[in-house]
């Protein structure tokens, strides 16, 4: 004699959330966001680039036209309060008779692309490097914002 158990049904009905737990999630994920906005801060990464290069007679390097390249790099949270861009600047640099350096007496041809870097990364002094830097700063992130896109219609 066995006896029958009876299931309880299962409620298949979802419960809705109320509207102020939907509202108190969005202004939770807003404030998430504008923390994430106030930590994360776009940056700029700098790289040299070479342009062009002057051989003597013996095809040895004596002379060095690069740009020194800026470019912004958003994050994902600022995506929408920074437009991306890139500015460069050029400058020259001439070797001395006396520098000493990787590809110094190797012809041109079998001295690489880094060892040039290389050269110019060592050999500019500090303070011009920053003044580039000063200028590519001041191009892609000014310190008054241009507004464009007016919110208004004419």
């Amino acid at each position: 004699m066995a006896q029958k158990k009876t299931k309880a049904k299962k409620n298949t009905r979802k419960r809705k959330p109320a509207k102020t737990t939907i509202v108190n999630l969005k202004n939770n994920v807003e404030e998430k966001l504008r923390e994430l906005r106030k930590k994360e801060k776009p940056f700029i990464r700098y790289s040299f680039h070479i342009n062009s290069i002057k051989v003597d007679a013996n095809n040895i390097l004596e002379e060095v036209v690069y740009d020194y390249r800026g470019v912004l790099v958003i994050p994902k949270s600022q995506k929408d309060n920074y437009k991306a861009g890139n500015v460069s600047v050029t400058g020259v640099y001439i070797l001395s008779n006396g520098l000493k350096w990787n590809g110094s007496n190797k012809d041109m041809s079998k001295v690489s692309k880094s060892d040039v870097i290389n050269l110019l990364k060592d050999n500019i002094r500090e303070g011009y490097i920053d003044s580039m830097k000063e200028t590519i700063e001041k191009e892609l992130m000014p310190e008054f914002k241009i507004i464009n896109d007016l919110p208004w219609k004419y």
